[in-house]
């Protein structure tokens, strides 16, 4: 019986001896992240969110204390890496990007495995307008002059993806204009201004930021801004869709998350260390380069944005099934 006792004597004590390291294991703000941070893109390398992604990871280590490690994920316009991304557990040091485009748009056209509700947003990284561009060749420089086009012919034009937010917006506005389209899809906002470029798509919708040098050398010609104010810099002089009396516009922003149930205190932490990266020379000047709108709202901003982007692209969508 003392045998026994001793026996358990002991285990007691090397189990309270433990608890203290059991409790160091837990992961807090304080100790996260412990380990290298991973940042996923689950869209095609090379693209503006790919770029801007490999800007931010060049400060990670000044601001969180561990290096942050560039990821890339291609498949289904986000799908593949989003849904593998579930298997994630709350204040993982693992993150990844998504937007109204995974969330609000794609769903309309394919079922997802994913839920907004199942991701916590931490805060959002740039936004972008989407212009409309034309082949020069086909003298189009105003919606007026595509609907005067598309009288006789079918509008055919380039977008990344027919599950895209370009894809739903483009199609609303030609739809609202009465005129006959169809979409060919490529993998990737640069294959499908390629197409335009080359003249195999008559028109495209693209960011305005990766049109720019195309536009600056008459090699594109741009038509219009979809937003509800004009688009006036050193390369743009455009009207918006508005002007027209059309709300066919999604904002395009590019979303950081972790999986939902996140400690609020590690999201404010990772939010906190954007903005501080957000302030670094270098990377504004990337920023420049790249014609990035930094627009760093946070979680609850987020939310919302996605949440009106749910309820505006199903209008649009409704709007095709007519």
């Amino acid at each position: 019986m003392k045998k026994i006792f001793r026996v358990l004597a002991v285990c007691i004590l090397a189990l309270v001896t433990a608890l203290p390291s059991f409790a160091a294991k837990k992961v807090s703000a304080e100790n996260w992240p412990n380990k290298p941070v991973i940042i996923t893109v689950p869209w095609a390398v090379g693209g503006l969110a790919d770029q801007a992604n490999r800007a931010l990871a060049q400060y990670g280590q000044k601001y969180l204390g561990q290096p942050v490690v560039p990821d890339n994920k291609i498949g289904a316009g986000g799908v593949v890496a989003l849904t593998e991304y579930l298997r994630e557990k709350p204040n993982s040091v693992k993150l990844i990007y998504g937007g109204e485009g995974n969330f609000a748009i794609g769903p309309l056209f394919n079922p997802v495995p994913f839920k907004w509700e199942q991701y916590a947003p931490v805060v959002n990284i740039y936004k972008s307008n989407f212009v409309m561009v034309a082949n020069p060749k086909i003298g189009v420089k105003s919606l007026a002059d595509l609907k005067e086009y598309g009288k006789d012919k079918k509008i055919i034009f380039a977008v990344a993806g027919l599950n895209s937010s370009e894809y739903l917006m483009i199609s609303a506005l030609l739809t609202e204009m009465g005129l006959d389209f169809e979409g060919v899809s490529f993998d990737g906002a640069n294959e499908a201004m390629t197409a335009t470029l080359s003249g195999d798509t008559v028109i495209g919708i693209t960011h305005a930021s990766l049109a720019k040098e195309f536009v600056k050398t008459n090699r594109l010609t741009p038509v219009v801004v979809f937003d509800d104010k004009p688009m006036k810099d050193e390369i743009y002089n455009l009207e918006c869709v508005a002007d027209y009396g059309y709300d066919t516009f999604l904002v395009n922003r590019c979303i950081l998350l972790m999986p939902a149930g996140t400690d609020p205190a590690i999201i404010d932490k990772m939010y906190k260390a954007v903005l501080q990266i957000f302030e670094e020379p270098g990377f504004k000047e990337t920023a420049e380069n790249l014609g990035l709108t930094l627009d760093p709202i946070g979680p609850e901003e987020c939310d919302k944005h996605i949440k009106d982007s749910m309820e505006k692209a199903q209008r649009f969508y409704n709007m095709l099934k007519k």
